[in-house]
């Protein structure tokens, strides 16, 4: 079984450097910086002397060895846990899928109804996942320009004329609403179904993200949405629109760029926004590293009321 990283475990942690592979999961800033994270012996030390900051690190050891190094815990909200970091030894990656396994019964001990995890695409963790139950929710492709005023020049569509907006949290029903008209149901039935369990499975680029609304003149609803903030790999857009918004794909990815100035820019796109993956081809952008997105729903007890003869004297 995973226990929690312990004070005492400092030592085994050196020796575990040694052996350790990789970052084998990937949350959305670091899919966005890219590259591999070797085992931080020196964060993971200072986590075990932290009683708060070890709550959310696990451990699988035999004997006296480690032998998988975890990190994970709600991602925006209690129902949704993400497992943010796991290192596994080089050439024993078997442990893989029960550390998976377990991690389900620290999440739904916390409350949670699913576990996210975001992995390379081809990577040798998939099966091991899917044996652990977790099942593919959608995959991405990470998108990237070396200049956002180079891709601007691009194409002739311009933002003139959308009215962005700042939202805020009266706007969470709004953005719901427009979540659920622009995923496809088999990826809502596994990041979440409800305002409460989308509230929770929300993931954020960076602390300073900035969102604007593009609201419809007719039914005062919102048709679009984008998102912006500065990241280490440069300037991070996304961009939602419904299929009958009166707003264009482009104008929207030109309104997204109109807010980063000049420099890098980079946007994860999922498999289900062919329209969104072809603009941004024709903007100018590459595609690089594409991710496969799979969770583990975790069992809910529920409460029926059950009718039944009570006999009365």
């Amino acid at each position: 079984m995973i226990r929690h990283l312990h004070p005492t475990d400092a030592p085994a942690l050196l020796q575990f450097k040694q052996r350790s592979g990789p970052d084998e999961v990937f949350t959305l800033p670091r899919a966005l910086k890219g590259g591999n994270n070797v085992f931080p012996l020196m964060k993971y030390t200072t986590f075990a002397l932290s009683p708060r900051a070890w709550q959310s690190c696990w451990v699988k050891t035999r004997r006296a060895s480690v032998q998988a190094v975890l990190r994970a815990g709600p991602r925006s909200g209690p129902l949704a846990w993400e497992l943010s970091e796991m290192f596994l030894p080089k050439k024993s990656r078997d442990v893989a899928g029960e550390v998976l396994e377990q991690l389900a019964f620290q999440a739904g001990a916390s409350g949670a109804r699913r576990i996210i995890i975001r992995i390379p695409s081809n990577s040798e963790l998939f099966d091991a996942a899917r044996s652990a139950g977790y099942q593919p929710a959608f995959s991405e492709v990470l998108y990237a320009a070396e200049s956002a005023r180079t891709v601007q020049t691009r194409t002739d569509e311009s933002s003139d004329g959308i009215q962005l907006r700042p939202l805020d949290d009266k706007d969470q029903h709004a953005l719901f609403r427009l979540y659920c008209a622009t995923v496809p149901i088999d990826a809502r039935t596994k990041t979440g179904q409800t305002l409460e369990e989308w509230s929770s499975s929300k993931e954020s680029p960076g602390r300073k993200t900035r969102n604007w609304g593009v609201d419809d003149v007719t039914s005062g609803g919102l048709q679009a949405y984008v998102a912006t903030c500065r990241v280490s790999a440069g300037h991070y857009f996304s961009v939602h629109r419904r299929n009958d918004a009166t707003c264009s794909t482009e104008s929207l990815i030109a309104a997204g760029l109109g807010q980063a100035g000049d420099g890098a820019v980079v946007t994860m796109v999922p498999n289900y926004d062919q329209n969104m993956s072809e603009s941004l081809t024709e903007f100018g952008f590459t595609s690089r590293e594409s991710y496969d997105v799979m969770v583990k729903t975790l069992a809910v007890t529920a409460a029926a009321r059950v009718p039944g003869l009570v006999a009365v004297e």
